[in-house]
């Protein structure tokens, strides 16, 4: 086992090689960089990633976010498949629109309990398609980080 084992470099991290490591920059990496809603709480951001479509990251996604939601936590999901999302789809609430008051955004409530923020639930239509690519994609993950007010989370699946 590493030394640092809470390095997100931890597979070759070691005390002495921990000093000048990206890791420790500071600002952090990612949305983390972002400033948070100042209507936010969010504890701990769990990522689930792969290069790879269809493999399941949305319905894994879905499970961690009920199991933890299940054991009493308060559980919120960023669905940051923007060109093709289902969480939505996949709680039941694909027809139900954000609330916004102009600068800010409300996630929707599953009937689970789960907030959920996804780029389908800010279209006029489910079958209205995302083309977008690169920056823009990235925009609007940290605008869901940044621009929603997402309450007391204690865990957070993007």
């Amino acid at each position: 086992m590493p030394e640092n084992s809470s390095c997100s470099s931890a597979s070759t991290c070691s005390r002495e090689s921990c000093e000048g490591c990206p890791s420790k920059a500071k600002g952090g990496s990612g949305i983390a960089k972002e400033p948070m809603n100042k209507a936010s709480n969010v504890k701990k951001v769990i990522g689930v990633v792969s290069g790879k479509g269809g493999v399941g990251k949305s319905s894994v996604t879905s499970l961690l976010a009920l199991a933890k939601q299940r054991e009493g936590y308060k559980v919120a999901i960023l669905d940051g498949d923007i060109t093709g999302p289902s969480i939505g789809r996949i709680f039941g609430v694909e027809n139900k629109q954000v609330l916004s008051n102009g600068k800010e955004f409300t996630p929707v409530e599953s009937s689970q309990g789960i907030k959920i923020m996804s780029t389908n639930l800010l279209l006029e239509s489910n079958d209205t398609p995302v083309i977008w690519r690169g920056p823009v994609l990235a925009g609007m993950i940290k605008q869901f980080w940044s621009d929603v007010m997402w309450g007391d989370v204690d865990y957070m699946f993007v």
